[in-house]
């Protein structure tokens, strides 16, 4: 009997192999042929969701190939599991080519660009009936001069390479004891998260990289990413959903708000997580360089975390910034004189 978990990502492989090199020759069959014609299709702002494989290429794929003809696709980060009874495929890289014609009413300009994705998918007989993609567009605008933030990123902006081990693509069945050490790992290391003692630094090597979206920015060992993370920490009032809970008034807006995690699972080494959203609260100071006043937030995140022996080394991380601040009142698009053209 085939293991499904090596089906699905046979699946996803071919899906993603279809433009690796040149996306303009089969994307259309390859959306159809691996995506469900109603599959619920969930993506960062400004798309935010589309229905069935021909609504992901008339709202994401037909519109970014007009604008990059060349468009190809490095994918980095490859990997299956089970999660809340179902059967996931996630992945995770860059969608690159030349930026030649407007794309969503972002102006062009002619150079090459690198559009950060990341993935996930729930599959049922070799197809995905759910998914979640994740792109970072205040990037895509950082690569073209038009930073749409009010302050500079709090960390580093860079290029997000893949795994320094090269073995992201995990292709061949691994052990399931393996698979569980690592995701346990993550679950216990995400309930210390939101402690004062800093409890999460145990579970992670000393010189261990963070790679954050843009705006946030990327940091170097526990001291640097230490740097973000106590300072996120202290924005959220009392009252907040997430990792460890509710503890503000439960059927209040806040709790409807926060639907928390569709899915964690590990394969080996690698570890993925998403939720849509995963947390929120109450903005308490500024943060971004926008105005706190109490706005209610909710925060749609994924993850994808490698582990070494018994240490956390490696950790891609996707938030919807966008989205995000439009909860905050503060709108990127509009910052730089961008009219959203969906």
């Amino acid at each position: 009997m085939i293991d499904p978990r090596q089906a699905n990502k046979a699946a996803y492989k071919k899906y993603c192999d279809t433009f690796r090199s040149n996306a303009s020759g089969g994307l259309f069959n390859a959306c159809k042929e691996f995506h469900s014609d109603n599959a619920a299709i969930h993506v960062t702002a400004p798309i935010n969701f589309v229905n069935g494989f021909s609504g992901l290429y008339e709202s994401l794929y037909e519109p970014l190939l007009y604008a990059m003809p060349d468009l190809y696709r490095r994918t980095e980060l490859l990997f299956s599991g089970n999660a809340k009874g179902g059967d996931w495929v996630t992945g995770h890289g860059h969608l690159v080519g030349t930026f030649k014609k407007d794309w969503m009413g972002i102006p062009a300009t002619g150079q090459i660009v690198f559009i950060r994705f990341g993935e996930f998918h729930r599959m049922e007989d070799g197809r995905a009936l759910e998914s979640y993609l994740f792109f970072d567009i205040i990037d895509l605008m950082r690569q073209i001069d038009r930073w749409p933030l009010p302050v500079p990123s709090i960390g580093e902006e860079f290029f997000i390479p893949g795994p320094i081990t090269c073995d992201g693509l995990v292709m061949a069945p691994q052990d399931d004891a393996d698979s569980k050490k690592s995701v346990n790992m993550v679950f216990d290391m995400l309930k210390c998260l939101y402690t004062k003692d800093e409890a999460w630094r145990p579970y992670w090597h000393e010189n261990m990289m963070w790679y954050g979206p843009a705006g946030y920015g990327s940091y170097i060992g526990i001291d640097g990413f230490a740097r973000f993370q106590m300072p996120y920490e202290s924005v959220f009032d009392p009252r907040r959903k997430g990792e460890t809970g509710l503890t503000g008034e439960p059927g209040s807006d806040l709790d409807k708000a926060v639907k928390g995690h569709f899915t964690r699972f590990a394969e080996g080494n690698y570890v993925a997580s998403g939720g849509w959203p995963s947390h929120g609260s109450y903005l308490t100071k500024d943060w971004l360089g926008v105005k706190a006043s109490g706005q209610l937030f909710a925060v749609r995140v994924a993850d994808w975390w490698r582990r070494d022996g018994d240490l956390l080394v490696e950790n891609w991380v996707f938030v919807d910034l966008i989205d995000m601040l439009l909860q905050l009142d503060y709108d990127v698009f509009e910052a730089v004189d961008i009219k959203l053209d969906l």
